[in-house]
């Protein structure tokens, strides 16, 4: 352990959810995927709201569907993890295991689900708009098609990141940092910029979950800091 870690030990002080051990500059590939997935999500919330007029409803509906796929991502990746696949056993074998990883990410996902879910209930309530209203919408359709497929990229990154020697806890812990973090600030922009600015408001929720996503995409231990970790340090 370097003496970094070391004075952190003997401070005992609360911290932030991730050590410096975590904080690990990406490589260029990897900000290069983060920029393009960055750039594919703020898309989706962007088009339908120039082109398409999305309401407030809409767009709560397609960012806590972004905050699933990323959920659905790491799972997806620890339970393949979690499969021992060796992929020098062939193609089937990493099937499996690939399979194993999917079952248990929807699983997991379908529990979480529900808790996360809950303030959609409020916001259609105080909108007055029908779920089978927003449902039916075929763009949104569209932009959760997208959001499901870069969340199988990040499935993938993830599986290439525990592949690479780094903890599954650490990756699990960072991730559901930024997740829950960004869903917390596009709630909060959803229920105040919308119901307050109308239409513009719309618009102050888009950039504030540009803002957060593109944050947390490329500063992401920075980013998971914002939720402090206040557990006794005997605990951690």
């Amino acid at each position: 352990m370097g003496r970094r870690g070391r004075d952190g030990q003997a401070r005992g002080g609360g911290g932030p959810l991730l050590s410096r051990e975590d904080d690990v500059a990406p490589s260029a590939a990897e900000r290069a995927w983060r920029l393009i997935l960055v750039a594919a999500r703020n898309a989706v919330g962007l088009v339908g709201i120039l082109f398409f007029s999305w309401s407030a409803p809409t767009l709560v509906v397609l960012y806590f569907a972004d905050t699933l796929a990323g959920m659905w991502a790491v799972f997806a990746a620890i339970g393949f993890k979690l499969s021992n696949v060796d992929p020098r056993q062939g193609f089937w074998t990493v099937a499996e295991g690939a399979l194993s990883g999917i079952a248990v990410a929807l699983f997991l996902v379908a529990v979480v689900a529900v808790p996360l879910g809950i303030p959609l209930v409020f916001v259609f309530g105080a909108s007055g708009a029908g779920w089978r209203q927003v449902w039916a919408d075929p763009t949104l359709t569209a932009g959760i098609g997208v959001l499901a497929l870069t969340g199988l990229v990040g499935a993938v990154r993830h599986v290439f990141t525990l592949a690479e020697g780094r903890t599954g806890g650490a990756t699990v812990k960072q991730a559901f940092a930024i997740l829950m973090t960004r869903w917390v600030l596009v709630l909060l922009a959803i229920y105040t910029m919308g119901g307050l600015l109308g239409r513009l408001g719309l618009y102050v929720v888009v950039v504030v979950y540009a803002a957060a996503s593109a944050w947390s995409e490329l500063a992401p231990a920075r980013f998971a800091r914002l939720i402090p970790d206040r557990r006794p340090p005997d605990s951690r």
